[in-house]
């Protein structure tokens, strides 16, 4: 059984927590209520998003809830990765595969093997592999490159397709500035970066760099039982010992931009250690760099304005990525040989992208939109070899001949009815070569009752197709694709020191893709799952040095058919945040996460995993030396213990699990150093 937190807060708790800590603040800033003429360093970047209507808009009055993520506010408030942060946002919560595959679960929905359930794009540009449907290396981005994170959660596939099912997030990277940077870890690890960027007003002309590498030989988090405890072979284990969560990440992003035109070139390769081990068997704590994600993107754009009421977006892209192993670890010796097997694999696929929106503006109150898009997407290889494997074995793993082409079609229509009210509905086609045709709606309303209270409402439908991996390990004939219709019910309360934003939410999955749970190994459409839950956020600045935000979600999510919970998610998450500007130069910000009980997959034999706090520390100091700054702080300050959910994994019918799920790190200390010219 999986040992309690040392520190757990209940929901109840949290809220209590929340309260007492406000009470304390308000007590010590009574007293400095004075008005400051500069912007509030402790403000959110309150500004337009493009990602739920491809129309700029102001993010409390797009169809849905919105959350925009600035990168500067992270910095200070301690996440160190693209990863990390979204655990910020109200109904995300994080989750690993096996072998250090980052995951991000959207309302209870997203856990288990090769399961993207989120589109992620950087930039604007689509980052979701065809072979897992995840994008993990864009997920170890380090915040220092980046300039805000936008994210939408629920259905998204009306406007952005494929795989926007549970959310969407965009990740902006960081274009306008000039810095050189240093970072270092208690784990060892070590990076350094920079920006630059040159522009010419009168060609209107702009370049810019955005560079970053780090390396981590770190050893991990210490395992007291692998899979093969549980098997009664403890004496072919490597534990109890380390994980292996060995990295290095390089990341180079250039934007050249003249007048309507502009062209996007990303680099980043990221490396890792194979962690837990593919069949949850510990593998070696040797550094070994198992993982191999290389990811060249390029996009080239056009922007014309064709009339004073026509304007258009056409864009091209290209997307290659590789996914290779390298002697990761899959059985321990004498298991099925006298000697370790180790596997080494190669992936590759390509993507080409075309896409053309137009936009029609008769008037200030109405704004359509025709979008097409082309999508090709092919396997450019696949094989594997073993080590020590006692039986022969094809050298594919995939078959290199399939391959997708996707047509999409969108129209949308935003209508301002009155002063107060708008109205969007949109309607998505795809077609898939391999998996059929989809059809996404979209209906919304927005509703600014005065200039503090804004209501809103929207249905939304979204898809998501089986991904390469899935239709090559099929248990069934034909694996369907999975939607979701999904309502919402929004309000916005904004006042001129504090805010406030509740979201309920009622969610009807059909035929979601899993991992069987019922001993045929490989993927089916699994029974439909319902998910029912209530969002809330309060953010409140005392005058210009301190400000609370916090929010807290609950979800339901069931499978009405079995009368089972869905394996993965938490019912409750929250967050805390402090942020407390002491002196000029000096911020502190605290930072309480929370994550409630997780139910697993194999219910009767571990119960749910337990729930567990995150207190992380952060002091941010800028220095006399203009352009100089600091950024430090403590991870998991408390020392609480942290568990995510294993995956379910199985080998000739008998599921290997950790005991425990998979451990996290504990207290540590991390700093960056930057400075700007």
């Amino acid at each position: 059984m999986t040992r309690p937190s040392r520190h757990c807060l209940t929901p109840v708790r949290f809220l209590l927590a929340s309260l007492s800590l406000s009470l304390t603040s308000l007590v010590a800033i009574a007293a400095d209520s004075t008005t400051r003429e500069r912007e509030d360093l402790l403000a959110l970047l309150a500004g337009e998003t493009a990602l739920a209507t491809k129309s700029g808009m102001n993010a409390d009055f797009v169809p849905g809830m919105a959350t925009i993520l600035d990168g500067e506010d992270l910095l200070m408030r301690g996440a160190r990765t693209v990863w990390e942060s979204l655990a910020l946002v109200p109904g995300l919560s994080l989750g690993l595969e096996m072998t250090g595959e980052r995951q991000v679960l959207s309302r209870g929905v997203g856990h288990g093997y090769a399961s993207g359930n989120i589109k992620i794009l950087l930039d604007g540009v689509s980052m979701n592999s065809s072979l897992l449907a995840t994008a993990n290396s864009v997920l170890n981005i380090p915040i220092e490159q980046v300039e805000r994170i936008e994210v939408i959660r629920g259905p998204g596939s009306s406007v952005h397709g494929e795989y926007a099912y549970a959310g969407v997030i965009d990740i902006i990277t960081r274009k306008r500035a000039r810095q050189l940077r240093l970072q270092a870890d208690e784990q060892g690890g070590s990076g350094l970066g920079g920006l630059w960027y040159w522009t010419d007003a009168e060609r209107d002309l702009t370049l810019s760099m955005n560079l970053a590498g780090i390396e981590d030989a770190d050893s991990g988090v210490f395992v007291r039982e692998d899979a093969l405890a549980t098997l009664g072979e403890s004496h072919l284990s490597n534990a109890p010992g380390h994980s292996n969560e060995a990295q290095r990440y390089k990341g180079a992003f250039t934007n050249l931009q003249w007048r309507a035109l502009f062209l996007d070139l990303k680099l980043i390769e990221n490396s890792y250690g194979d962690y837990f081990g593919i069949n949850h068997f510990l593998p070696p704590a040797d550094h070994n760099l198992a993982s191999r994600h290389h990811t060249v993107s390029a996009q080239a754009g056009f922007d014309p304005r064709l009339s004073d009421t026509l304007s258009a977006k056409l864009r091209l892209e290209f997307l290659r990525q590789e996914r290779d192993r390298s002697r990761l670890y899959v059985f321990p010796a004498s298991y099925l040989a006298d000697e370790p097997i180790f596997m080494s694999q190669d992936y590759q696929e390509t993507r080409h992208r075309g896409s053309a929106d137009l936009f029609w503006r008769p008037n200030a109150d109405h704004t359509a939109l025709f979008g097409l898009e082309l999508s090709r997407i092919t396997i450019d290889q696949a094989k594997w070899e073993w080590t020590n494997l006692p039986f022969e074995i094809s050298s594919n793993w995939m078959d290199t001949d399939h391959d997708r082409t996707i047509v999409g079609l969108i129209v949308q229509d935003e209508y301002r009815a009155t002063d107060r009210l708008t109205l969007t509905g949109t309607l998505r086609y795809d077609d898939y070569s391999d998996a059929g045709s989809m059809l996404s709606p979209r209906a919304a309303a927005v509703w600014r009752i005065d200039d503090a209270n804004v209501l809103k409402a929207q249905y939304a439908r979204a898809f998501r197709p089986p991904t390469f991996y899935e239709l090559e390990y099929a248990a069934q004939t034909t694996l369907e694709a999975s939607e979701i219709d999904t309502l919402e019910l929004g309000y916005i309360l904004t006042r001129p020191r504090w805010e406030a934003r509740a979201t309920l939410f009622h969610s009807d999955l059909t035929d979601p893709i899993l991992f069987s749970e019922t001993g045929d190994e490989g993927y089916v459409n699994t029974e439909d799952v319902r998910l029912r839950g209530v969002e809330l956020e309060y953010i409140h600045r005392f005058g210009s040095r301190v400000k609370i935000d916090a929010n807290l979600s609950y979800v339901d999510a069931v499978r009405p058919d079995s009368d089972t919970v869905l394996p993965g998610g938490a019912r409750w998450l929250g967050n805390l945040a402090l942020l407390w500007q002491p002196y000029e130069r000096w911020m502190a910000a605290f930072q309480l996460n929370y994550v409630g009980k997780r139910s697993r997959v194999d219910y009767e034999s571990r119960g749910d995993l337990g729930d567990y706090w995150q207190l992380d520390l952060t002091l941010n100091y800028r220095a006399p030396v203009k352009g100089l700054s600091m950024h430090a702080g403590v991870k998991n300050l408390a020392d609480s213990d942290i568990y995510y959910p294993d995956i379910l994994t199985s080998f000739g019918g008998v599921e290997l699990i950790y005991p425990d799920g998979y451990p996290r790190p504990g207290r540590r200390w991390w700093v960056s150093l930057s400075y700007a010219f």
